[in-house]
């Protein structure tokens, strides 16, 4: 299959440099998050991600620290997805910064594969500002490696039948396994992915398990079999509240909260809801964030408002915020709700308790149980309820 990557470097700090024009001017800039590295700009060789913020701190004093924005960030992705998918029919997400595109089909509709490259760039700049780099090979792997090595905004070609030649000189930390199998590779005296593609495929087998040792094998000779997982539209709803005044009172966000609840619901018309990502900000920067999934889809302000007050009531905010997000997704029609097996008149609760208190005399101990509700928004499914003995 032939595959298009479109790949913008140092996504946080191209991201961030945009936000901010003062940034674009200076060369050395790092992206903090949660006293981390998330990102560092291509001059920092030694600053990698999950490095502390203050051993980065000092082995680059000169370099600009800033908050990373995840909000801004997959603002400006999804803005980058929907510019290339004016182009390409299906587009998957790879991670910040890194989409893959199934191009067969678009060469008639341009002078050649360069000529394509040339629109995916200008799709993503227009929709974003960024310059991506392209690469464009037999599966995504090959395409992937080819965008790598070349500037923002130029293209690698890979030419039909010429993968493995292509990759023969490239290091094996290309391949996208952990840093423990580089370093095994690297002591087995195998630094290219040249040098592996000249074994034979069961002589490798050997060295690891079966399938990681086809894989390392068939993606040194450019084999890549992984198929495209193209996204899938999803409708999403959401809702934004500001303060004039900062805010770190619970009060305050939960009557913020049920106001905009109020105008999800009525955006909804009548549908439900499976999912509610609530985001707490500070100068458009995500302070606090929690991904909810209802039990059962949700469609009135009641069931939303309690889970809304379940998890504002114990927060405690490290600093005051200016704006709460709520957003739906997983968004369709109400489905059928399960009716109770047994009807509460008096007469057959009358039955259902007399017939345990004889299973109970029959056997010494309490044999039936009732399921009792503990905290219904657990993300643990053992912590939502406990059985406990039916009292009759």
């Amino acid at each position: 299959m032939r595959i298009a990557c479109v790949l913008v470097p140092y996504f946080p700090v191209a991201v961030e440099r945009l936000a901010h024009p003062a940034l674009a001017g200076r060369q050395s800039l790092v992206v903090v998050e949660s006293k981390a590295v998330l990102d560092a700009s291509a001059d920092l060789a030694g600053i990698h991600h999950g490095l502390s913020a203050r051993r980065a701190k000092a082995l680059c004093p000169q370099a600009t620290f800033v908050e990373a924005n995840h909000a801004r960030y997959r603002d400006v992705f999804a803005a980058m997805l929907d510019g290339l998918e004016r182009v390409v029919p299906e587009v998957e997400p790879a991670g910040l910064g890194c989409t893959y595109a199934d191009v067969r089909g678009l060469h008639g509709h341009y002078e050649d594969e360069f000529g394509l490259a040339s629109a995916l760039v200008e799709a993503v700049r227009d929709a974003t500002g960024l310059l991506p780099s392209i690469g464009i090979a037999e599966g995504k792997f090959v395409a992937w490696v080819a965008a790598s090595s070349v500037d923002p905004g130029e293209a690698g070609i890979v030419p039909y039948g010429r993968e493995a030649t292509f990759l023969h000189d490239k290091e094996v930390s290309l391949l996208p396994f952990g840093l423990e199998l580089v370093r095994r590779l690297e002591m087995l005296a195998l630094r290219t992915l040249g040098d592996i593609a000249s074994l034979p495929c069961p002589a490798v087998e050997a060295q690891f398990c079966k399938g990681v040792g086809a894989r390392l094998w068939e993606l040194s000779n450019g084999i890549d079999r992984d198929p495209l997982r193209p996204r899938k539209p999803q409708e999403l709803i959401t809702e934004l509240m500001s303060f004039e005044t900062p805010i770190v009172a619970t009060e305050a966000l939960l009557a913020a909260g049920r106001q905009i609840v109020s105008r999800l619901v009525r955006r909804l018309k009548g549908r439900v809801a499976r999912r509610m990502h609530l985001q707490l900000l500070s100068d458009e920067r995500i302070v606090w964030e929690r991904v909810e999934t209802f039990r059962e889809p949700a469609g009135d302000a009641r069931l939303m408002l309690l889970l809304l007050k379940t998890r504002l009531s114990l927060l405690e905010l490290p600093e005051a915020i200016d704006a709460i997000s709520i957003t739906l997704s997983g968004i369709g029609n109400e489905i059928a709700k399960q009716g109770k097996l047994f009807t509460d008149t008096q007469q057959n609760l009358n039955q259902i308790g007399e017939a345990i208190r004889q299973l109970r005399a029959r056997y010494g101990r309490d044999m039936v149980g009732r399921v009792m509700e503990v905290d219904p928004w657990s993300r643990h499914p053992e912590e939502r309820a406990v059985l406990v003995p039916y009292d009759v």
